[in-house]
């Protein structure tokens, strides 16, 4: 009984975490558009199409910017990351794009290439230097985060 809990388990884990890379020219692209220098790692917290969402997910975008700070990466040591938030729905998002910390997806790269997964409104993604990523889709926390960084060592 044992064994089928672990294995579920496992099952149930690779479906909301993948591991993929990215090619190196695209990685490029992304590094200049989002201004990534240094930094071993990038974090994009990304947000869906309106339609993509089954509820309105562009609402109060500034007090879930202030969430996601306070509460999620607050508890992090991020020295080693560029921290975005990433939204594929340009119009809605106008009043925070920022091209510091808030970014339109350019081209919707993200949304095409790597997150085109309709009824998801919101998830953060985590590459590394060599262009290998990690998501997770819906809510996630520091520890998600962290875990996340940890498997693209």
């Amino acid at each position: 009984m044992k064994k089928y809990l672990i294995l579920l388990l496992l099952i149930v884990q690779s479906g909301f975490a993948q591991e993929k890379t990215i090619p190196k020219k695209d990685l490029e692209t992304i590094k200049y558009e989002y201004n990534w220098k240094n930094e071993s790692y990038l974090i994009v917290n990304y947000r869906f199409p309106k339609d993509y969402c089954p509820y309105e997910n562009y609402g109060e975008l500034d007090k879930s910017y202030a969430y996601l700070n306070s509460k999620v990466y607050s508890k992090l040591d991020l020295k080693n990351h560029r921290n975005v938030f990433v939204y594929a729905d340009k119009l809605a998002a106008k009043s925070i794009l920022d091209n510091k910390n808030h970014y339109d997806d350019v081209g919707l790269y993200f949304l095409k290439k790597l997150l085109d997964i309709k009824g998801s409104c919101y998830g953060v993604l985590i590459i590394n230097k060599n262009g290998q990523y990690n998501y997770i889709l819906g809510e996630y926390s520091s520890k998600d985060i962290q875990n996340l960084t940890d498997t693209l060592k």
